[in-house]
Parts: C-alpha cells; sequence; structure tokens
C-alpha cells in the first residue's frame, strides 16, 4: 500500500477540523471566567488605627475574608438596649466571633453598596498602652439596595477596644451604646446592631 503523501495528509487533517467546527466541539463558546477579584490594600495590624481602617476597607468591599482578619478570637459584641428589646430572639449574651462572622457573612453576600465613616473625629481616641486601645467614637454607614435603590443609614456612638495579641492588633470588643443625629436630616438614626440582628440569626 501506498504511504499518504503531505498533501494528503494536510487535506484529511483540515477535513477533521471542519467537522469538529460543525458538530460545535471546537469553538463553542465557553462559560465567561470569573473578573479577577480587585485587591484590597490592607494596612499592617500594627496598631488600632490601623485595623479600623481595615474595617472600613473590609466592609466598603464586602470582603468578610478582611474582617475576619481584623476580628479577634476573643471578639465580643454588645447592643445598644433598644435594638437587645428589637431583636430578644438573638442571643446577644453569646455574640462572639462566629456570630459576628456569620452576620457579615450574610450581609456581605446581599444585593448592597456600602459606605462607611467609621470615625468620628472629634471624638476621644487615644492610642492606648500595655496592648489595649479602648476608643469611644461615632460612626456612620450607608446601606443601598442595589435592586431597589433604597437607601438606609446607620450612626451610632461605640465603644470599642484593640487589643495587641502576638504581633497584631485586633478589633476585640465592640458596645454600641446609642443611636446618633443624621447630619444630613437630623433624624435619630439606629446603631449597626440592627443589622446584626436583622442578619444575625
Amino acid at each position: 500500500m501506498k504511504a499518504m503523501t503531505r498533501p494528503t495528509s494536510a487535506i484529511m487533517a483540515l477535513g477533521s477540523l471542519i467537522l469538529l467546527a460543525l458538530n460545535g466541539c471546537l469553538f463553542d463558546a465557553r462559560d465567561p471566567e470569573p473578573p479577577f477579584a480587585q485587591a484590597i490594600y490592607y494596612l499592617p495590624r500594627v496598631s488600632a488605627e490601623n485595623i479600623w481602617e481595615n474595617c472600613r476597607l473590609a466592609m466598603i468591599n464586602r470582603d468578610a475574608s478582611g474582617w475576619d482578619t481584623a476580628v479577634s478570637e476573643n471578639f465580643v459584641y454588645v447592643p445598644d438596649s433598644e435594638t437587645e428589646q428589637a431583636y430578644p430572639q438573638v442571643d446577644w449574651a453569646n455574640w462572639r466571633k462566629a456570630a459576628e462572622m456569620e452576620f457579615v457573612s450574610r450581609w456581605f453576600a446581599s444585593n448592597v453598596t456600602i459606605e462607611a465613616d467609621l470615625r468620628d473625629d472629634p471624638i476621644n481616641t487615644p492610642a492606648g498602652s500595655g496592648g489595649l486601645a479602648e476608643w469611644e467614637l461615632i460612626y456612620l454607614v450607608t446601606v443601598t439596595d442595589t435592586q431597589t435603590g433604597g437607601i438606609t443609614r446607620y450612626r451610632g456612638r461605640a465603644v470599642l477596644q484593640f487589643t495587641l495579641e502576638g504581633s497584631y492588633y485586633f478589633l476585640s470588643y465592640w458596645r454600641d451604646e446609642q443611636g446618633e443625629q443624621d447630619p444630613d436630616s437630623g433624624a435619630t438614626l439606629e446603631t449597626m446592631g440592627r443589622l446584626r440582628g436583622a442578619f444575625g440569626f
């Protein structure tokens, strides 16, 4: 039997490619690749200030892993009295890191955008000593529902503690004291405890 010539081999290979294309095997459109996640440049965890900024970055980027890194394994959250009364079914007495991360994961996964101003500069925020920094501040968080366009703002006075654990600082304690006035409307807004109540059970 005669050996196949090169032109004949090329023609057969071309014919195979055409058949594959007609059957939809070779050039089928693939599902689109997910976009690359935008890099978030967190600050070194060497101070309370950096940790609080990292909390803001995690919040506005809806990055649960960033929140997880900023929050101590010994984290405690204490709601304001109005929130506690509004959500009696929530086990506030045992709100530790697991509950905080469950809340954050659910909230960040919802169809929202988040803006955050987490530090009211006139409020006293001492640097701390002995590996513990305690701050009292006012924060403002604006949440927009991307489906309806509805906007909800949360503004509260809180007491925070940051602890040095090994080489890094962590947010270890958050106590909401009361809702504060909206700087635009003058209405008293709810604290972020209401968000925790809505997502945390």
